[in-house]
């Protein structure tokens, strides 16, 4: 299988695991709303869209909003990879924190499509720090089992 395929199957896959550390989140009230719905309603807002899809149809704008940026934050960890230090584990906690930390302190903030952590919830910024580690860990190693 080619790097790009693999890094985004991979990325796809490891969204799914992601997902249950945010509903888990959720259900222990940590969580009221996952992210990733926050941030799809903030840009249908301001593309002038929200409220004009059925809840179904913004549900699955949402979930395939998330599994799409996994998928191509896969794809960018194939490039990566090579430059990551230590293990297949040790790249995927590095590779996901640096997806929460671009993502969360600067690209989302900068669109005003989410607050930066400094004004966030602690149990909400944790969770997401949490989320991303678990999506780092489960697309390196799934990259890695795939390569070999």
């Amino acid at each position: 299988m080619n790097g790009v395929l693999r890094g985004a199957l991979a990325g796809a896959a490891a969204t799914v695991p992601m997902t249950a550390v945010m509903l888990g989140a959720q259900q222990a009230g940590l969580l009221f709303v996952p992210p990733p719905k926050q941030i799809t309603a903030s840009a249908e807002r301001q593309s002038g869209v929200r409220g004009q899809l059925s809840q179904p149809a913004f549900t699955a704008s949402w979930l395939a909003a998330h599994v799409g940026f996994g998928t191509g934050m896969g794809v960018l960890y194939e490039a990566a990879r090579p430059l990551l230090p230590g293990p297949a584990w040790l790249k995927g906690l590095l590779f996901g924190g640096a997806v929460w930390a671009v993502s969360y302190t600067k690209v989302l903030p900068g669109l005003g499509l989410y607050p930066p952590p400094s004004q966030d919830r602690d149990a909400r910024t944790a969770t997401m720090v949490a989320a991303h580690a678990v999506y780092g860990a489960t697309l390196a190693e799934l990259d890695q089992e795939w390569r070999d």
